[in-house]
This record gives structure tokens, sequence and C-alpha cells, in this order.
């Protein structure tokens, strides 16, 4: 390449000359809608071909969201690493059904931790639960243990960016949900769950804590490829963090509306777990917990899936 000839794209071989007669192509209506459709259709591989690493973009997000949260850089590689394994294609489809690829970087969060914008805080009752180790893991060994304290964990995760819906007597649903509601409405034609009452049968409300364990979180995982130890729901942590950390995404608003969903944790033992998010009782501070069998039309569930 010419030493004069500017280099527009980072990491790439396109000149500043052939991007302006790109464009000019287009202009003149060399480069139709339809080849514009077969570039939009094939960007991932040519972008690998001009040299473009595809997995930047998504680092310099993460590392602007950290930036703006946490007040400060967090050690990419491990996600880099993540992405590269599983490639652009995959990363890309995951995106277009709503699951982003994430990290969590590995911080403790206790309740007066200095986090420039973390406004929202668990309340004061989660953290007197788990100093009292009545807040509860399932590990994957089937054994129970206290989490011990609060905290994200240094994981690579899909997570789910949809805004949890406003109640709608039993009617709403999440947008465009067609990985989890297919699942859910084949699992209530099976029979293995509860059919629906209120509203549609692909709705995650209605769906207890008990199904979500023994029916759908296995039948997510084989949908994403995954192990079944890699498909949980998010911890109260998780959950709250995640609105604030990524406000780009539609469920930056997840406070705001007044319906529940299922968290990771347990309370006291098996048979209670902890859920929250509504917005008439906190909003992303709300926790309570619950049975494992029981159903409500205002509460749903919410997968992460854990990448490695």
């Amino acid at each position: 390449m010419n030493k004069k000839e500017k280099v527009v794209v980072d990491e790439s071989r396109i000149t500043a000359d052939q991007m302006k007669d790109f464009w000019r192509m287009v202009a003149e209506g060399t480069i139709n809608r339809k080849v514009m459709q077969w570039i939009s259709e094939n960007i991932t591989e040519i972008r690998e071909k001009a040299g473009i690493k595809w997995w930047n973009e998504i680092l310099e997000k993460e590392r602007q969201c950290h930036g703006d949260f946490f007040g400060r850089e967090y050690d990419l590689s491990t996600f880099e690493a993540v992405l590269k394994k599983h490639g652009a294609t995959r990363i890309k489809n995951w995106q277009n059904r709503g699951f982003e690829s994430h990290y969590l970087p590995l911080v403790i969060m206790p309740k007066d931790t200095d986090i420039p914008c973390w406004k929202i805080r668990p309340e004061k009752w989660y953290y007197s639960q788990v100093a009292k180790d009545k807040i509860l893991r399932v590990r994957p060994n089937s054994q129970f243990e206290t989490i011990g304290e609060v905290k994200l964990e240094g994981i690579v995760v899909l997570v789910d960016t949809r805004l949890k819906p406003k109640y709608n007597n039993g009617k709403q649903m999440f947008f465009q949900d067609t990985v989890c509601g297919t699942i859910i409405a084949n699992l209530r034609e099976q029979g293995k769950i509860a059919k629906y009452e209120y509203g549609d049968q692909t709705s995650r409300f209605g769906v207890s804590a008990e199904e979500w364990q023994e029916h759908i979180r296995p039948a997510l995982a084989k949908e994403f490829g995954v192990e079944t130890d890699q498909v949980r729901l998010e911890t109260v942590i998780e959950a709250n963090v995640i609105p604030q950390l990524y406000s780009y995404m539609p469920r930056h608003k997840d406070g705001e509306t007044n319906t529940w969903v299922w968290y990771e944790e347990y309370f006291g033992g098996v048979s209670s777990r902890l859920s929250g998010g509504s917005s008439g009782y906190g909003g992303l501070s709300n926790v309570n917990y619950s049975s494992v069998g029981n159903r409500w039309s205002d509460r749903a569930v919410r997968p992460l899936v854990v990448l490695s």
C-alpha cells in the first residue's frame, strides 16, 4: 500500500480513497440495494477478510460501560477469549434473539461500597439476611451453600436485554420472546409444567421456581448448546446492577414496572426462593421470598447463560 494512503478503518486495509469510491458507487447506483443487502448479510465475513477484529467493538463498548458505572476498567482478556471461542456468527445470532454477551467483573458489593453510578442498591433486609447466612445458592453438585458475601462473579454471560413488562391482568409479555416463549409453550403442551390461566401459553409468567429448575432450565441449555449448569436465573445483585450498568438496554427501566422475577438465590432452605423487582415495592431494590412451588400472573423467569 502506498505510504501516503490513509487507513480509515482501525486494523484494516481499507483506505480513504477506497471508502470514497464505495460511497460514490452507492450514490451513482452502481452498488444497488440488492448488493447492499448482500453486504449486510455477509458483514462478518467481509470484516474478517478486511482484517477487522469483530470483537473489538464489543470489548470497547463493555469497557465504556464498566468505566461509566464502576469508575474504572477491568481486564477483558477472558471476555475476549470467550468471544473468539464462540465466534462472530454465534454471538450475533444470540444478540439477534435478545441475548447479549457481557463480562460481569469480580466485584465485592457491600451496601456501602463506593461505586459512582450505583444509585439503587438492594434493600437492607437482603444484606441483613446475607449476614445471617440465610441466603443460599445451589452448586453444580446439588449442594446448598450460603453466599457469604454479595458480589459479581467475574464471568462472561449472555444477558437478556428485554424490559420486564408492566402488569396487564396477567396478559403482559416479554418483547419478542421467541426463545423462552417457544420452550415454555412446548413444556406446557407436553404437560411438564402447568398451563397458564391468564394469557398466552408462551408467557414467562405463571411459572414456578420449581418448574424453572426442573424443566425450563435444561430445555434452554439445549437450545443454547451449553451444559445445564451454565443456565440459571440472575442473582439479586446481577438483576440490580445490570439495568444500571448497561443503561442503553431496554431493561434499564426494569425498576419502573410492577412485575416480579424469580432470582437464583434460595432463602433459608430448599423450599423458598428469592424474587423481586416490582416498582410497587421498591423497584430494583426490592427483594422478597416465596415458596418454590408458587405461581403468579405477575412473576416471571429471566435466564442468564454463563459462557466459558
